[in-house]
């Protein structure tokens, strides 16, 4: 096994929560598979409910845990790895012992090193050569048109795909490329093992970037709601302080304009008071019928009626403008716009790029270099990159884009099949905004 097909592997059977081979491996329904203990960790740490920690929105029971299956396939590949031996074949004569060596002269046999020793000591046996068992050559069949003439299936016509042995490669498939079977497996396996490293990484990239997704947007979500919270708690508490100066306004008016008016009406109290005791003094002398009695009481009757009368006309008519709040139909129409806030994707063109693209000659090039271009325009670039069938050049040296932009340029490589120059040095791409290139050229084989 080699190195980059050992780290494949290894990969797979290792546990992400503790980061050991797995013990007791148990796929989740999300298809996530984690230890068994590890999943019994996460139950406990998570008050009796488990979580799938990919953050894919997968929850369980805690007591349903132990109905999980077993990841049949990640359980062989653990075996399988862990005891390379076990596949170590037994000795062909005494059927009990493990085989160590292979007889590669006329026995083609394995042998334990009991056997060989007692079978090889003497004779023709001792000039056979021995390999390890590990060593042993594969068995290739016969072929079935010339089985009678021992041939084997030992040459691959590249021309047919198909397997072939000498007689046929002679006859059949003169003129055909041929390579050793050996040579073309060998190729096979390492182009595979390429594959499968390849879509590995792949995988391994898309699931690192959706992890970055999740937390941009919980932290987006995070910083959004403290944003709403905030704002509104900045209106609320103008609201609540102007809410609290206006009623203390409408209440200190009232109070102001009650005393006023009480005043007032205390005094009108006070002279009906003086009035009703004039009155029924009037009324006492009026009924005595003596008319001296009511020549005595013209005085002081005309004193108070003229008295009275000066005091009425010092106590002017009461008279009030009546208060109102006009701006409070304001709060109406802010009630409105509040209303209209919501959440929404971010809104950018840049209709001078759009012109610049649209005025370009020759659709097979490109130059959009040295215009400050940023993250936002890489949007309308990667869009004229889906639909651009004939774009082979495309020049962006020199601007301000930096990893979100090359993931938009990214997503439309993934379908481009005629860009063959990209240029995009002076830019502040980094780390991940480089992977996000590689794995959509890796994806779309264009190089």
């Amino acid at each position: 096994m080699t190195s980059n097909l050992t780290a494949l592997v290894e990969n797979v059977i290792t546990c992400p929560i503790c980061l050991k081979h797995f013990d007791q491996p148990r796929m989740l329904p999300c298809s996530h598979t984690f230890c068994f203990q590890c999943i019994q960790q996460m139950v406990t740490d998570n008050h009796g409910v488990l979580e799938c920690p990919k953050r894919d929105g997968m929850k369980i029971e805690g007591n349903d845990i132990g109905d999980l299956p077993l990841n049949e396939t990640v359980r062989g590949l653990l075996q399988l790895f862990e005891n390379p031996n076990s596949n170590i074949p037994l000795c062909d004569r005494c059927e009990t012992n493990e085989a160590e060596h292979w007889c590669d002269s006329d026995c083609k046999h394995c042998f334990c090193t009991k056997c060989w020793d007692t079978i090889h000591e003497v004779g023709q046996y001792q000039h056979h050569k021995k390999l390890s068992v590990k060593d042993k050559p594969l068995e290739v069949p016969r072929c079935g048109e010339h089985n009678d003439e021992d041939q084997t299936l030992k040459y691959w016509c590249e021309l047919c795909s198909k397997e072939m042995c000498g007689n046929c490669q002679q006859f059949k498939h003169k003129d055909h490329k041929f390579v050793l079977v050996t040579e073309y497996v060998k190729s096979l396996g390492e182009k595979t093992e390429n594959g499968l490293q390849g879509v590995q990484s792949c995988v391994n990239y898309r699931s690192d970037r959706v992890d970055k997704m999740l937390t941009e947007i919980e932290e987006e979500s995070q910083d959004n709601q403290l944003k709403v919270t905030t704002a509104i708690a900045s209106i609320r508490q103008v609201i609540d302080e102007q809410e609290r100066i206006l009623l203390e306004s409408v209440r200190k008016t009232e109070k102001d304009e009650r005393k006023k008016v009480e005043d007032y009406k205390r005094s009108l109290q006070g002279e009906q008071q003086n009035l009703i005791g004039q009155i029924l003094k009037f009324v006492v002398v009026c009924h005595d019928k003596n008319p001296k009695k009511l020549l005595d009481a013209k005085k002081p009757f005309e004193d108070y009626i003229k008295a009275t009368d000066t005091k009425l006309l010092e106590l002017k008519p009461l008279t009030r403008t009546k208060k109102h709040l006009p701006d409070l139909d304001a709060l109406k129409n802010m009630e409105t716009e509040i209303r209209k806030i919501k959440l929404e994707a971010l809104k950018y063109d840049n209709e001078k790029l759009r012109q610049l693209i649209a005025c370009i000659p020759d659709k097979s090039t490109f130059n959009l270099s040295n215009l400050k271009l940023t993250d936002l325009d890489m949007e309308i670039v990667a869009k004229e990159l889906e639909i651009n069938t004939s774009l082979t050049k495309l020049r962006l040296f020199m601007n301000q884009i930096s990893d979100i932009g090359a993931q938009h340029l990214a997503d439309a490589l993934r379908t481009n099949t005629t860009l063959t120059d990209l240029e995009l040095h002076g830019n502040q791409i980094g780390t991940d905004g480089l992977e996000h290139l590689v794995d959509a050229l890796r994806t779309n084989k264009v190089s």
